[in-house]
């Protein structure tokens, strides 16, 4: 019985050396007593579309819809954050962020796991099956957005903001994609693409974009 008892204290005692040093081991980490407070969750491709579309003379008209983001491109932002580099991909740069809005009149919902990277699939509207031609013209070449900034703590958003002016003749358009440089070549990263109801732009109509990125950190 003795040497039960014996046994049992062994082991308690070799559970408490482990937890003990678990829980130092987390201090010299963290400089936290709790291991389990430290964890963080970080969710930084919650990204949200809206465009305001303002016929020439008119009243501003607004939209906002559910938009996709691709499986290929979160891998690539992954790589980047990790790595420094990603692939495909160019060095991040002035020319090489997603700040860059494009614009096509394909209205073909874009899914999750479609292609979305190269010269091909990264083009705007063109992603795996959608079989679309991104805009180069018409006043929709692919630009740089205003970017803002995050702001405060936790739940904070920044955008990417463009307004396009349609010019001649006149066009449609139906879907917005942030990628990653106005190029469309091997580089290019198609990262988000949102659908919404067609709008055909008459000469000197207006339509603005706005990509809202949610920043969340527990």
């Amino acid at each position: 019985m003795d040497l039960t008892k014996k046994r049992g204290a062994i082991a308690l005692l070799a559970t408490g050396l482990v937890v003990a040093s678990f829980i130092l081991g987390g201090y010299v980490a963290t400089g936290n007593l709790n291991p389990w407070g430290n964890r963080h969750y970080y969710q930084v491709l919650n990204a949200n579309f809206q465009e305001c579309y303002t016929p020439l003379g008119g009243t501003s008209q607004c939209q906002s819809t559910h938009n996709v983001i691709f499986d290929a491109s979160a891998k690539y932002v992954e790589q980047v954050v990790e790595k420094g580099v990603g692939t495909p991909g160019c060095v991040v740069s002035s020319t090489c962020a997603f700040k860059f809005i494009a614009m096509t009149s394909n209205a073909v919902a874009p899914t999750a796991g479609m292609a979305s990277t190269g010269g091909t699939n990264g083009a705007c509207g063109n992603a795996g099956t959608q079989a679309g031609t991104e805009y180069t013209t018409n006043g929709f070449t692919a630009v740089a957005g205003t970017v803002t900034d995050l702001t405060g703590s936790t739940g904070a958003t920044s955008t990417v903001v463009n307004q396009f002016t349609e010019t001649t003749p006149a066009a449609s358009v139906a879907q917005s994609c942030l990628v990653n440089e106005v190029a469309i070549d091997a580089n290019r990263v198609d990262l988000a693409a949102a659908t919404f109801t067609a709008i055909t732009l008459q000469p000197g109509d207006t339509i603005q974009i706005t990509w809202t990125i949610t920043w969340n950190w527990t």
